[in-house]
């Protein structure tokens, strides 16, 4: 791997975005050092190639850095309302995700002009604009799916592979939902079902969430970080930033960081500062540079940086059957979906919509555990096996994906106490479920509900939405949005900071809005655009924007 001592730009993130930016910028012929907190992770690492593979995801594998707490995580405080999911490791999150390969639609850019409630505001581009970028981010993952869902505008230029396979569960749903007369579709999944290279096609054995050792699952090390090696990117993994440094002028002009292996620390110097380190990373990263002109942190002049904090309302549970649904067959992320209620409509009471997702579920232990919602577990002892029996084998994992609102109180800080393992500020997260967000999903519960009865099931068990609900916190979005203006936000359109020259942000934390999919398409597609900007404009200073 080389080492660029002079580098051109300096990458903070190896997920989707950092990984995009840096595989693009490398082979326009820029010197590229990425800066990755976690370590690289190796096919034989995940949990998969050990007996008590479902375990892993209680463990060292756990979506929740609090739970990990390896040395390479940083401690994230909550007021108890939402966990958080990230990963740490190059690659990112995309590791062990489930590859839902949702797009945004053109009304989910333009919710300041439908509704403008809680802050939301309009994005500085369009479906149009981004529509390229989509497509080329698909064609980089590689995508299985089935064109041609009247729910979205035409894609004639997403390229789709074939379908992945499926357990029993897909026809019980669909017929549910075919009963009722409510458009579904088949999933999009960020799964090859072809052989790519050395990525294999998926073999159907369920476990994505637990890491694909046969590079079948789209994650961002496949598609971007390796080729970017090939093309010279000089990659840094166990490498914790500390500080975004800038010069005299204000303007970004280089990265400190801690080796976590030696504890050493270091800096790299480079004209040009990409964050990555999606949306509560991103904006701690922000809070901690501060600085004579920026005494507040980076891009926060008018107080935006960690604000907007959205995550999707989800309210997950188990359709069950008195027949087999072979849920453990096929992806996790290989179920259909319902937007057949995405749309505001004003006579429900509420604004924005949902998406109902169906999936796969995982092994025996989860099943025996209480499959989902972990409410019926199967006794020890006397009666063990045949409770076994009643549950594995039977159920299937459904989930009410809400669109959040991006209310300035639900935010992201640096927390007064708690550190990592460098003694670094902890984040601190605040986040309470808008009433909007909890009407969309107690919407969408009812028609889970009548879903589940068209469809034969004996029973629907929901996450309880009591004092005790609490939001799983996949997808981290808001927290540097872009905007027309730096009253508004953090970033420009290009994801040029507005008040720092020479630092850019683009992740999650940089979406405007988050509709009712899964962000990680989005994230790639805004990364692409970017990264095409920046190369346009090599050679120069990356300003900040005027205003």
């Amino acid at each position: 791997m080389p080492r660029h001592d002079q580098p051109d730009v300096v990458v903070v993130g190896a997920g989707m975005a950092g990984a995009a930016i840096s595989y693009v910028l490398s082979r326009a012929g820029a010197k590229v050092v990425c800066l990755e907190q976690g370590p690289a992770v190796h096919p034989t690492d995940h949990p998969t190639f050990t007996d008590d593979w479902e375990y892993g995801l209680r463990r060292d594998w756990a979506f929740e850095p609090n739970i990990r707490n390896q040395p390479h995580d940083f401690p994230v405080v909550t007021n108890g309302t939402f966990q958080p999911y990230l990963y740490n490791a190059v690659g990112g999150s995309t590791n062990h995700y489930s590859a839902f390969w949702h797009r945004l639609k053109p009304v989910d850019f333009r919710k300041g002009t439908e509704h403008g409630l809680e802050g939301t505001i309009d994005w500085p581009l369009t479906y149009e604009d981004l529509a390229p970028f989509y497509d080329r981010n698909d064609a980089d993952v590689g995508v299985s799916g089935l064109p041609g869902d009247a729910a979205y505008p035409p894609r004639p230029g997403a390229p789709r592979l074939p379908l992945v396979r499926h357990g029993d569960y897909y026809d019980l749903v669909t017929h549910g939902m075919d009963q009722l007369g409510v458009h579904w579709w088949p999933a999009d999944n960020a799964i090859l079902t072809e052989d790519r290279g050395d990525r294999l096609a998926c073999n159907t054995c369920g476990m994505c969430n637990f890491g694909c050792p046969r590079g079948s699952l789209g994650t961002a090390t496949q598609a971007y970080v390796k080729p970017a090696l090939a093309l010279g990117l000089d990659l840094r993994p166990e490498a914790r930033v500390t500080r975004i440094s800038t010069g005299a002028d204000g303007a970004a002009d280089g990265v400190e960081y801690v080796d976590l292996r030696t504890g050493t620390g270091h800096r790299v110097d480079a004209p040009l500062v990409v964050l990555a380190a999606n949306g509560i990373g991103s904006p701690r990263t922000l809070l901690m540079s501060t600085s004579r002109r920026h005494p507040h942190g980076l891009g926060n002049d008018t107080d935006h940086v960690g604000r907007h904090f959205m995550t999707h309302g989800y309210r997950l549970g188990d359709m069950w059957f008195d027949r087999s649904t072979a849920h453990y067959k096929g992806p996790f992320g290989a179920g259909p979906y319902c937007q057949e209620w995405y749309d505001t409509d004003l006579s429900r009471g509420f604004v924005n919509g949902i998406t109902i997702t169906f999936g796969g579920a995982w092994g025996p232990a989860s099943s025996a555990l209480g499959a989902t919602t972990g409410r019926s577990p199967a006794p020890w002892g006397e009666g063990h096996h045949a409770a076994f029996e009643e549950r594995f084998d039977r159920h299937v994992f459904c989930a009410i994906q809400a669109d959040d609102l991006p209310v300035p109180t639900n935010r992201v800080t640096l927390d007064p106490t708690a550190t990592d393992s460098s003694g670094l500020p902890a984040a601190n997260v605040h986040y309470d479920l808008h009433p909007n967000t909890r009407a969309l999903l107690e919407f969408g519960s009812d028609r889970l509900q009548e879903i589940a009865t068209a469809a034969g099931a004996r029973g629907l068990d929901l996450q309880p939405m009591d004092d005790s609900f609490s939001q799983p916190g996949w997808h981290l979005m808001g927290t540097c949005r872009m905007s027309d203006s730096p009253e508004e936000g953090v970033v420009d359109a290009w994801n040029r900071v507005w008040d720092t020259p020479g630092l850019v942000v683009c992740d999650g934390s940089s979406m405007v809005t988050g509709g009712a999919g899964n962000p990680t398409s989005t994230i790639g597609a805004l990364a692409l655009r970017c990264a095409d900007k920046l190369v346009a404009d090599m050679g120069r200073r990356v300003e900040a924007p005027a205003h």
